[in-house]
């Protein structure tokens, strides 16, 4: 077990970029606190799901849930440009110790890249997924 936080710790000190070369950054954590469906903000779907998305001045952010009551969480660090209300993510470090379900999760897998919309309105960000022909926005609160 500890050869592979040894060789997590190496990989997020190989991949860590010194500065992002175009957009914006961010420093903040975030907390999902809802979702706005068909225009109605509701809870988030699991009430006891704790998801909190971290963003570095140095261009790489930190995913991270578990559940409260259970066992296990997952984590993963990715390097990340935003621009035009665009944020787009390369995921380049997945916890060892990661749960196993972490491994179906796509958001959790080192290689995967994406683009998504998103706004920061006041000290919200918005994340825009689209679900077929409907939109589901993700409500993360800054964490103060």
């Amino acid at each position: 077990m500890s050869r592979l936080l040894g060789l997590f710790a190496l990989s997020l000190s190989i991949f860590f970029p010194l500065l992002v070369t175009a957009g914006t950054r961010l420093s903040a954590e975030y907390k999902l606190t809802g979702h706005i469906y068909r225009g109605s903000v509701i809870p988030p779907f699991n009430p006891n799901l704790n998801l909190t998305w971290t963003f570095f001045e140095n261009g790489t952010d930190r995913l991270y849930w578990d559940r409260k009551g259970e066992i296990g969480f997952c984590e993963r660090f990715a390097n990340y440009t935003i621009e035009n209300e665009q944020i787009t993510e390369v995921v380049f470090a997945a916890n060892p110790n990661n749960s196993f379900e972490c491994s179906k999760d796509p958001d959790m897998l080192v290689g995967r890249k994406t683009t998504t919309k998103f706004k920061i309105v006041e000290q919200q960000l918005l994340l825009y997924l689209q679900l077929g022909d409907e939109e589901l926005v993700y409500i993360f609160k800054e964490i103060q």
